[in-house]
């Protein structure tokens, strides 16, 4: 194993307050009342548009001009 030179970063101690210095404290998530319409009301026009556009949408595509059904 390679040995290297002694630094400051070696001098620390074992049992000190700072663990995992690097990794930062996860936030928690809070989700307030406006942010929660916001998302619900998001939901209800994409589901309301959904709805919207399969009602209104054509039943059958009409074949194209020039092509010809296979007969019986």
């Amino acid at each position: 194993m390679t040995q290297y030179p002694h630094d400051e970063f070696d001098d620390v101690p074992e049992d000190g307050p700072r663990q995992g210095a690097h990794r930062g404290v996860l936030p928690t998530v809070r989700v307030g009342a406006r942010e929660l319409t916001a998302i619900l009301l998001a939901g209800a026009l994409t589901l309301g548009v959904g709805v919207f556009s399969f009602l209104n949408a054509p039943g059958e595509a009409a074949p194209a001009p020039g092509v010809t059904s296979p007969g019986p």
